[in-house]
């Protein structure tokens, strides 16, 4: 049932009893919303198995705000266009809720007020080297929403000894900047 004998650890029972469900049936969300070089937003969205595997990928055209809507939108305008254009059109296309949504930027934990979504920052520990009796290499922040930081930390304290949860970042990326590509290209 698990690749490469790779089964979530111990903590498996909290995590069922936690969310209702086995982790091999965690659904696992992934936001990105990048400027180009031209400073366009874009956006994507991926949705995976507990193995990063994905199940749906999508993401917007980039995003031009015009000079107007620069002066009319003033410091708001990054937001604006990040969590209530771009993430609210790629979380209302999706098929399914994610378990948790991860994100790859701190402004966009604000989706948290769009999504049912436990939603969290994730990152590569800040420690150069593992201390003793810190087995995670992943830091995750909630941000405000605290009620997250439990179901984020047992999904993380699961999966993350079977498979790289910060990798799928850089797969989106990747697709993003293949799938906006000029057919001249």
């Amino acid at each position: 049932m698990y690749p490469n004998n790779n089964r979530p650890n111990e903590n498996q029972e909290e995590t069922e009893e936690l969310l209702g469900k086995e982790p091999s049936e965690f659904i696992l969300g992934y936001l990105t919303c990048p400027q180009d070089a031209a400073k366009a937003f874009l956006g994507a969205l991926m949705l995976t198995d507990f193995r990063a595997r994905p199940l749906h990928f999508s993401f917007v055209s980039p995003v031009r705000p015009t000079r107007l809507q620069r002066i009319l939108y003033g410091s708001t305008l990054n937001e604006h266009l990040k969590i209530d254009v771009i993430a609210g059109k790629l979380l209302n296309d999706i098929p399914q809720l994610p378990d948790v949504l991860f994100v790859d930027a701190p402004e966009l934990l604000l989706v948290r007020r769009i999504t049912e979504s436990p939603t969290a920052l994730l990152t590569k520990s800040s420690d150069s080297e593992p201390k003793p009796g810190k087995l995670s290499m992943l830091e995750y922040n909630t941000g405000s929403n605290i009620a997250d930081q439990e179901v984020v930390g047992q999904i993380l304290a699961t999966l993350e000894t079977v498979v790289d949860l910060i990798e799928p970042f850089t797969r989106m990326r990747e697709a993003l900047k293949e799938a906006i590509k000029s057919p001249d290209e």
